[in-house]
């Protein structure tokens, strides 16, 4: 029989290996462990918030180049964005894009999502605001309703650039999409 007892060697590799597991553990099911507290409404408008950005920057982009969008041209994002700022009262605001990205899903049990859509300025970001950016004209880049007082807002952001904004996007910008 052996009479030796559980050295600190042991002891080390033991609770090193228990310390292992419970952070693999930990950082492989944290998205989920989180997910059981958001709100059913983020959970299902989060994807409509990721479509919405990815198609923004997908179709407004300048070729050959990653995340520089069009802004102030023929086909830019603001010229596509002010476009449905102008439907007429009763109608809802960004339908175009709703249309164009595949994110018109109501059905009977739910309605379509609002959506705000938000260009915010690294000067903004440093100052600890998100205020949207304003162009050469003085106006403001946020399309679709305000989001300030809404709750359960899904949230998606793209770092770009803007065409044709001087003085916008020094370094970069932030796309922002909320849906509620």
């Amino acid at each position: 029989m052996d009479t030796r007892a559980q050295t600190p060697q042991d002891f080390a590799v033991g609770v090193s290996v228990l310390l292992v597991t419970i952070i693999g553990v930990l950082a492989f099911v944290q998205g989920s462990a989180i997910g059981v507290y958001e709100s059913p409404d983020v959970q299902r408008n989060q994807p409509i918030a990721d479509r919405a950005a990815t198609y923004l920057v997908e179709n407004h982009s300048v070729e050959g180049t990653r995340n520089l969008i069009r802004y102030n041209t023929s086909g830019g994002i603001s010229e596509s964005l002010n476009k449905d700022e102008a439907n007429p009262p009763g109608t809802l605001v960004l339908d175009g894009l709703k249309s164009n990205a595949g994110l018109n899903t109501a059905t009977q049990r739910r309605t379509n999502a609002s959506l705000n859509v938000t260009v915010v300025n690294a000067s903004s970001l440093e100052a600890g605001t998100r205020d949207p950016a304003v162009d050469d004209h003085g106006q403001r880049l946020a399309w679709g309703p305000d989001a300030a007082d809404r709750n359960n807002i899904a949230t998606t952001s793209r770092v770009v650039k803007l065409t044709n904004a001087t003085g916008q996007c020094d370094p970069v910008c932030w796309l922002i999409v909320r849906v509620w």
